[in-house]
């Protein structure tokens, strides 16, 4: 017979459940957070076996012995923090909905790592990338779509994936955006992008689909939404013509898009908008990206840089 769930293993459960009905959480995102509660409920069962039955009883130093434990079996400091925050997020859920006294997490500093600098495609590879796709198939105007709309509004992947035909606006030139915790947001996007959308419309009305408001902006086979892992699997076929880095994805348009709005001098909190980032904190991360480009310039061009002298 298989093993009896105990309470921590339900309570994770309504936490995920949770995040995916309540906050509107990517499937991506849910999955991590499942990972990471399965690895705690797993040490937390070996670790003292009652308390996986009494989660109210999981205190500090079983937390701290699980990010002991993590570290031991060779984690680096951002994998512990990222399970860190799961734990703290879980239980400060579970206070919330009084299911134990006290977030035992709360007060655990999270591990200091160095913040790794967005990966972002030049300006010039981004315009050539974006006139990859062929014009005289479906599926080619619909990529050219999709990476149209990516560069001009530097939505996320899930955002993309769920815009419906009536979340357009042609005539203000605007998407409604459905973003993190189920909040909505107006985007812009510019004349190309539009055409893109307004190519790739017209060519399913002309193979006889009726396309209406409620239907999916963007399709994959039939008349169904496209998946994430096919605009994934698209977006990457494309970059590799045109740059190479660690993570090839829909994300990287998304950092170039911060990325080159600021190079062009827009505002920190307009290019925080425009993301749906929660905090300027999230945004300010190009900031420093701007400067390590400058600094890279400073060095090979300045004379007194002390890398440029023969």
């Amino acid at each position: 017979m298989p093993e009896a769930r105990s309470e921590l293993d339900h309570l994770a459960a309504d936490f995920l459940d949770y995040l995916a009905n309540e906050r509107m959480y990517s499937p991506l995102t849910i999955k991590a957070y499942r990972r990471d509660l399965e690895d705690f409920c797993r040490f937390t069962g070996e670790y003292d076996p009652k308390l996986v039955h009494h989660p109210e009883q999981v205190d500090r130093p079983a937390i701290r012995h699980f990010l002991g434990y993590l570290r031991e079996r060779g984690l680096g400091a951002r994998s512990v923090a990222r399970k860190l925050a799961t734990l703290k997020s879980f239980f400060k859920y579970l206070t919330r909905a009084e299911a134990i006294p006290a977030n035992p997490a709360a007060d655990i500093k999270t591990p200091r790592f160095p913040r790794r600098l967005p990966e972002f495609l030049q300006e010039d590879q981004a315009l050539r990338l974006v006139e990859l796709p062929a014009r005289n198939t479906l599926t080619g105007i619909r990529d050219r779509a999709i990476l149209e709309t990516f560069y001009a509004t530097g939505i996320r992947l899930a955002e993309l994936t769920g815009l419906t035909v009536g979340d357009v606006s042609f005539t203000a030139h605007t998407l409604r955006v459905t973003g993190k915790g189920n909040k909505e947001r107006l985007v812009t996007f510019g004349p190309l992008a539009g055409e893109a959308l307004g190519q790739y419309l017209e060519a399913r009305r002309g193979r006889g689909e009726v396309v209406e408001s409620r239907s999916p902006l963007f399709c994959g086979r039939g008349e169904r939404p496209i998946a994430p892992r096919t605009v994934q699997m698209r977006v990457a076929h494309y970059m590799k013509q045109v740059a190479e880095a660690r993570h090839l994805s829909p994300h990287l348009l998304r950092h170039s898009v911060a990325t080159h709005l600021l190079d062009r001098g827009a505002d920190l909190l307009a290019v925080k908008d425009l993301l749906g980032h929660a905090s300027l904190s999230s945004t300010q991360v190009y900031t420093h990206v701007k400067m390590e480009q400058m600094k890279k310039l400073y060095r090979q061009a300045h004379p007194h840089s002390g890398e440029s002298r023969h």
